[in-house]
């Protein structure tokens, strides 16, 4: 499941309501992938792991954010941040360390402080790992990972079976897109026929 930031906008009450809710859903096995944008501290502590991209699009960081975000401060202070305070909100700290909240700015390039981590070689150790589980279970078609879960025309038709299905489920829209066709190609011949 994606979910595009669930939390902006609502109450700190709503916010770790809907949060309790992916959790359950986590709990049950569904895999939840969540964009996130300045949390506060309480509800940054709730997700399990963290991709934290630059400005650029490039990653900075991927790995456990650890209880009250340790993991995650750990590694930028050991890498050269200014430390954290105990009463900082971490999600905040990391802006203001990379240089993207207001008045900040960062002298460190930390997509290549991340390429260079023991961090970033373990991460690959994993993806190699279960790449290789991959293979070992025999499969073998790699059409199947491409760009697209499904071929092109497969998908024109279910996009066009879904939209005519909209169609008949609004007869509004079919009388009126009637109406209409029919007054187009009639008002030509009716002007011609008063003139």
């Amino acid at each position: 499941m994606f979910l595009d930031e669930p939390s902006s906008g609502l109450d700190s009450q709503t916010s770790w309501t809907i949060l309790d809710l992916l959790q359950k859903l986590t709990f049950h096995g569904q895999a939840i992938l969540c964009t996130i944008h300045q949390p506060s501290a309480m509800l940054f502590q709730r997700f399990d792991r963290l991709l934290l991209l630059a400005p650029e699009g490039k990653p900075v960081y991927f790995g456990e954010i650890g209880y009250e975000a340790s993991t995650v401060i750990s590694y930028f202070e050991r890498n050269g941040a200014k430390p954290c305070h105990p009463d900082a909100n971490p999600a905040e700290w990391i802006f203001e360390i990379l240089g993207c909240a207001p008045g900040h700015h960062s002298e460190i390039d930390w997509s290549e402080v991340w390429r260079a981590s023991p961090e970033y070689a373990q991460m690959h150790q994993v993806l190699d790992e279960m790449e290789r589980n991959v293979r070992q279970e025999g499969v073998t078609d790699t059409d199947n990972f491409g760009e697209f879960a499904a071929p092109f025309l497969v998908q024109l038709w279910e996009c066009f079976k879904r939209v005519n299905r909209q169609y008949w489920r609004t007869p509004s829209y079919i009388y009126s897109k009637t109406a209409l066709c029919v007054l187009a190609v009639s008002l030509p011949n009716i002007t011609r026929l008063l003139s």
